[in-house]
């Protein structure tokens, strides 16, 4: 990396090519600079679909999905460092998200949780409606041209799907319906509600940039050595039949369990998982991009958002929910399934790869053709955003 490189910014180096024989990962810089992380947040960041951070307190634990259920409920959150808000219409029952930055001069809108057909800002009393339109404020008789469309708020688009809150900052993303097509294929036959688990919910900031943590999450080579037998996951799944398939904007990885006892009933799942010698899926796991990760195990649903941090490009916060399937399995994900146990081993190589990384000795690496199919897609999916103009 040149010094001329580092000045023309993140898009110098971002290329990664589309032939996995010859490409080369992204450069160590990539996870480490301000710049890259900067340049990540206005553009994959923007034009994705993103998970809505839960939001449960002990005042009120229901998902957030159950609170922006009634007609014209609102809720402060916050999405890659930007503070915005989700609107149940009034009228129309349509989710909507939306800055949560009053058009007249800046103040918050939505300090907490409120219900109501308008909304009025604290500051100068601009009131708008559920659907972000200026409705009324004092003082602006005789001002001409007004309301403008600056004194509208903006509408991002957002959903509830399967019980998770997802939105877009940008109006012309993808529909969300689109994007989960492949996802929503393979989930044809398993119920589509399933109850948030109390206390299910833990947000925390972890090592790493929330690229290595994606990169993690896709590279099932490090099963056998991360997580390694006896007692960890290699000896809970059938290795040998791992599957990795990629789609546009996901990927699935699933594989058979090693005790039938541990995989899906073969009823919940579409017949293309069904095998002859009677073994049973341990888990789909599949991961949205850029950073979400849906795993979905016989006891329901464990939810990762590895969520950037702006200014910090050395950090995730990493963001764990469950939503339960069945409660008896659930009680036992830790013995069967080694959720706490995979979560611990998985942080701790993280943070070993972030100290790698700082080293000053991190080349750019290469791509197993046959095995790192779902680490390369990452990769070019990153470059591609990074270095568009």
């Amino acid at each position: 990396m040149t010094a001329d490189a580092s000045a023309r910014g993140p898009e110098a180096d971002a290329h990664v090519d589309d032939d996995i024989a010859v490409a080369e990962s992204l450069p160590a810089r990539a996870f480490t600079e301000r710049a890259w992380l900067d340049r990540e947040l206005a553009t994959t960041f923007t034009r994705s679909w993103q998970l809505v951070p839960e939001r449960a307190t002990d005042e009120d634990p229901r998902s957030l999905a159950e609170q922006i259920a009634a007609r014209g409920a609102r809720v402060p959150v916050t999405m890659a460092g930007r503070p915005l808000y989700l609107q149940r219409g009034w009228d129309d029952d349509a989710l909507r998200l939306f800055p949560n930055t009053c058009t007249h001069a800046w103040f918050p809108l939505v300090p907490g949780p409120s219900r109501g057909p308008t909304l009025v800002c604290g500051q100068h009393g601009r009131r708008f409606d559920c659907a972000g339109r200026f409705v009324s404020q004092q003082g602006f008789q005789g001002a001409r041209g007004f309301p403008r469309d600056c004194d509208h708020l903006r509408a991002m688009p957002a959903a509830v799907w399967r019980g998770l809150t997802l939105a877009a900052l940008d109006p012309a993303a993808p529909a969300l319906a689109d994007v989960l097509a492949p996802v929503d294929a393979s989930l044809v036959r398993l119920p589509d509600t399933m109850t948030r688990a109390p206390g299910g919910g833990e947000v925390r900031d972890v090592a790493g940039n929330w690229k290595q943590h994606a990169w993690n999450f896709l590279d099932h080579f490090h099963i056998g050595f991360v997580h390694r037998a006896p007692g960890g996951l290699a000896d809970a799944v059938d290795l040998g039949t791992y599957r990795t398939e990629l789609f546009d904007d996901a990927v699935l990885q699933w594989v058979f369990a090693r005790d039938p006892a541990d995989g899906f009933d073969p009823a919940l799942l579409p017949e293309r998982f069904a095998d002859e010698r009677g073994r049973r899926v341990f888990a789909l796991w599949w991961f949205v991009y850029p950073n979400l990760a849906l795993n979905f195990y016989p006891w329901g649903l464990s939810v990762n958002a590895y969520q950037p941090i702006p200014d910090r490009p050395d950090a995730t916060r990493f963001g764990w929910y469950h939503w339960v399937l069945d409660a008896a399995k659930y009680a036992e994900r830790d013995r069967r399934w080694l959720s706490a146990q995979v979560d611990a081993e998985d942080v701790d190589a993280l943070a070993q790869v972030s100290r790698g990384l700082r080293s000053g000795f991190a080349p750019r690496g290469r791509f197993a053709p046959t095995e790192e199919q779902a680490a390369h897609w990452l990769h070019r999916k990153v470059s591609r955003d990074v270095g568009a103009a």
